[in-house]
């Protein structure tokens, strides 16, 4: 007995969408889920404001593994997209448009919380934040 069964087909789930400033742009934050190949990309598209996403990879940028990312319009015309992953991995593009594009690697800072002060004042007298309240 033998079984045919239709692969099944990638598709696109959007995780954000931003407007621009001036209402007439969007950007696109989504994965690409291929099931047939077990991959999830993740991906940014800029379109028209009314546009609805389309079948495919994104426009602007496009790396091979499942990442955060985020967007933010600096202006009508510069678009700003943050990631924890290294952008120079990604497929990605400066210009689209007349809108420029600007990558960065967002770093953690606090991985480890500061220890709290301990320490009693120089006067020897408590703290009004070790003075607890009634």
């Amino acid at each position: 007995m033998s079984s045919c069964h239709e692969p099944e087909r990638c598709r696109n789930v959007t995780t954000s969408e931003e407007i621009s400033p001036d209402g007439q742009l969007k950007a696109v934050t989504f994965r690409r889920l291929c099931p047939e190949e077990h991959s999830i990309t993740t991906h940014v598209s800029i379109l028209g404001a009314k546009e609805s996403l389309p079948d495919g990879n994104g426009n602007v940028f496009a790396y091979d593994n499942e990442i955060a990312v985020r967007v933010a319009w600096l202006n009508d015309n510069r678009l700003a997209v943050y990631t924890y992953a290294d952008p120079a991995k990604a497929t990605k593009i400066e210009r689209v448009g007349k809108v420029t594009i600007e990558y960065s690697m967002a770093v953690e800072t606090a991985l480890i919380p500061p220890i709290p002060d301990a320490s009693p004042s120089k006067s020897g007298a408590p703290s009004p934040a070790d003075q607890g309240t009634p």
